[in-house]
């Protein structure tokens, strides 16, 4: 099996520790392009690490651990259905609930993103909550599930890999005890150092360089102007109409009527 991508980072790392400890072989091709031919081919998207198998491509960094794990003999992934669950929901926990904010806070760092410092003050808090967890969870126990290390262990602690190496000074990281304990005690076995080498703890929180990219500007919204009002049209005064004429036809009329209506003689004497 082969394993392709475009740099050493944590991603890679967890598959090639997983692959030592289920004592699986798989070669390594750094530097790969992933806009090339060749590995849109393998995978979609340009996404790696992709591994390469007899049957197939497979590519997520975490899938591809999943799949190593299944193939040794030990009990990476559990030694029955309850602790698979449990394991999984550890990968789980670290994609979402580690890496999200860790990344906010130390990319700008590692010169990956623009920093922003509200993001950033947020990620802080975020990932004191989750050591407050993990130290909680840990108090009676050496490792996240089971007895034995599983690539739940893995996963988790290359997630603060980064995190311990550049932001977690010993004033932030003084309070989470068993947190720190399982991370040494993960990072110190031999099939870590094989990999990643020494890890040391950083002395000094590092701090993304100046020149914060600003947030853009809302628009104030411009202030409407007030209809003009129109001034009532003046209405000039009608002009009086003249009475019209009367025709010729109807003062004959009137004056046939007026003849009708005269008064008769007879009307004057007295009954009979």
């Amino acid at each position: 099996m082969k394993v392709y991508t475009d740099s050493a980072n944590p991603l890679l790392w967890r598959i090639l520790i997983t692959a030592k400890y289920a004592n699986v072989a798989v070669q390594q091709q750094l530097g790969v392009d992933p806009n090339s031919k060749e590995l849109l081919a393998k995978s979609p998207f340009g996404k790696v690490p992709v591994l390469e198998t007899d049957n197939g491509t497979i590519f997520e960094a975490n899938a591809i651990v999943r799949y190593i794990a299944r193939l040794g003999k030990g009990n990476l992934y559990g030694k029955n259905d309850n602790e698979a669950g449990h394991i999984e929901q550890w990968i789980d926990f670290a994609a979402n609930e580690i890496e999200l904010p860790g990344n906010v806070w130390v990319f700008p760092i590692l010169g990956f993103i623009p920093n922003n410092s509200v993001a950033t003050q947020k990620a802080k808090g975020d990932i004191r909550k989750v050591l407050e967890f993990l130290s909680k969870h840990l108090v009676t126990r050496t490792y996240l599930v089971g007895e034995r290390l599983t690539i739940a262990d893995i996963v988790v602690s290359l997630s603060l890999v980064y995190l311990y190496q550049k932001v977690l000074d010993p004033n932030f990281r003084k309070q989470f005890v068993n947190a720190n304990r399982w991370f040494l005690t993960c990072v110190n076995q031999p099939e870590f150092k094989s990999v990643i080498g020494e890890v040391k703890l950083t002395d000094k929180m590092e701090v993304a360089p100046e020149g914060e990219t600003p947030a853009p500007k809302e628009e104030k919204p411009k202030k409407q102007e007030k209809p003009k009002e129109e001034k009532p049209k003046e209405e000039k005064p009608k002009k009086e109409e003249k009475p019209k004429k009367k025709d010729e036809d109807e003062d004959e009329y009137e004056d046939e009527e007026k003849k009708e209506k005269k008064k008769n003689p007879v009307d004057d004497l007295p009954p009979s």
